[in-house]
């Protein structure tokens, strides 16, 4: 039978052990191409091409074994779908979250496989994301990044001088002067989405008079 070499991994399984047990379940021999056996299972006379998969037994059992492993094909097709994108550079940060926070969410409530591709393009302005999973989990996972990179584009920095006094009253018990500040210009009301928007610094200039 014919399946791409690339599965050929996840149905054999660690150590041999799920073609072993589609052997023992329907009495047959399965056979991989030695390129893609592991610890010498799978070795045959037969001269077997990078995508066959070789099954001897009785009549029942070759087609019992065969149905299941065309069934897991199919669910590996379908859970392990891949895509990538580009996002500006200049997202990348509040796409990955403090100690990676955001990317970890994202991954959790999608189920997807997030990766980020830390060498951009030659200048620097794009990032590339690849995405792996299921369809649905691709598509959650690519929604939610690119709505953080959408976010990040519209904003714009401003730089202010207050007087370092007033600092602990904009800030407010717990940040909570900064994150109302924020909800009322319009800005996001969730905390992971808020933080990093408004900085304040304490900035010490020192003069020298040359005499």
């Amino acid at each position: 039978m014919k399946i791409p070499n690339q599965y050929h991994a996840t149905l054999i399984g660690p150590g041999g052990k799920y073609a072993i047990r589609l052997e023992e379940m329907y009495n047959v021999k399965i056979t991989f191409p030695r390129a893609s056996a592991e610890n010498g299972e799978g070795k045959t006379r037969e001269p077997l091409k990078a995508d066959e998969v070789l099954i001897k037994g009785g009549k029942k059992g070759v087609a019992g074994a065969k149905s299941e492993l065309l069934d897991i094909l199919e669910f590996e097709k379908e859970s392990n779908k891949t895509l990538k994108f580009d996002v500006p550079t200049r997202s990348v940060a509040r796409i990955l979250g403090k100690a990676g926070a955001s990317i970890n969410e994202i991954k959790e409530n999608t189920g997807a496989q997030i990766e980020v591709d830390k060498t951009s393009d030659g200048n620097g302005s794009v990032t590339h994301i690849t995405v792996r999973g299921t369809k649905e989990a691709i598509n959650a996972a690519k929604t939610s990044i690119l709505a953080i990179a959408d976010q990040v584009g519209e904003e714009t920095t401003v730089s202010l001088f207050i007087e370092t006094k007033f600092h602990r009253a904009i800030i407010g018990a717990g940040g909570q002067g900064l994150k109302e500040l924020i909800i009322r210009c319009g800005g996001p009301s969730d905390p992971k989405l808020q933080a990093g928007l408004i900085r304040l610094y304490v900035c010490w200039i020192y003069i020298l008079a040359l005499r």
